[in-house]
């Protein structure tokens, strides 16, 4: 048989084998670091452990430790999800908000801002308590804070739209300190969030 002819073999397997093999190992892993963004997202990250990821996706603990041998590698790549989920949403809200017409009405622009700074539906306790949680668990503050430049232009994207020349990083702060503050206090989050982001847009 030519060398051309011939099939290429991989750890025993033939190439289509080992590419399988891999493209189904991917996608347990991806599962796998999926279901741990989800307990952080819920629980913050006390939450995860390979035990309880685990039980959770329906998997042996080996292959958890398999495809993260630390929880610290395992809790990054959970934070690397979160964050951009978070950044996801800004962005399509902000590519809504360039191929539409630009909102001029006070409340409308604050809506548009409050929907790419905010989680959506009945989250909002949960994103802030594990985002607190997050500042004490050094892989996941890690991720989020790398991945807040992308969040951060989302953001900045929406605010050029509106005409808003107030950094991001601002209004984001504004935001995140109105949510808190209403949910320590039992008010609602976007009526208080709104109210403050009208002083400054």
């Amino acid at each position: 048989m030519t060398t051309a002819g011939r099939t290429a073999t991989v750890a025993g397997r033939t190439a289509p084998e080992a590419r399988r093999a891999t493209d189904r190992g991917g996608r347990r892993r991806t599962e796998i670091a999926e279901v741990a963004a989800a307990i952080l997202r819920e629980e913050g990250p006390a939450g995860v452990s390979h035990r309880t990821v685990a039980r959770r996706v329906g998997c042996s603990l080996s292959l958890t430790t398999y495809y993260f041998e630390s929880l610290d590698e395992l809790l990054a790549e959970a934070g690397r999800i979160n964050i951009g989920l978070w950044a996801s949403r800004a962005e399509a809200v902000a590519e809504a908000a360039e191929t539409e017409p630009a909102p001029t009405e006070r409340d409308a622009i604050t809506a548009l801002v409050l929907r790419a700074c905010l989680p959506e539906g009945s989250e909002l306790l949960g994103h802030y308590l594990q985002l607190i949680a997050a500042g004490g668990a050094a892989p996941v503050s890690t991720s989020y804070r790398t991945g807040r430049d992308r969040l951060n232009g989302a953001v900045a994207r929406v605010l050029r739209r509106v005409e808003c020349t107030r950094p991001p990083e601002l209004v984001i702060a504004v935001v995140d300190g109105a949510a808190v503050s209403a949910l320590s206090e039992g008010r609602d989050v976007r009526e208080d969030a709104g109210r403050l982001l009208g002083h400054i847009l």
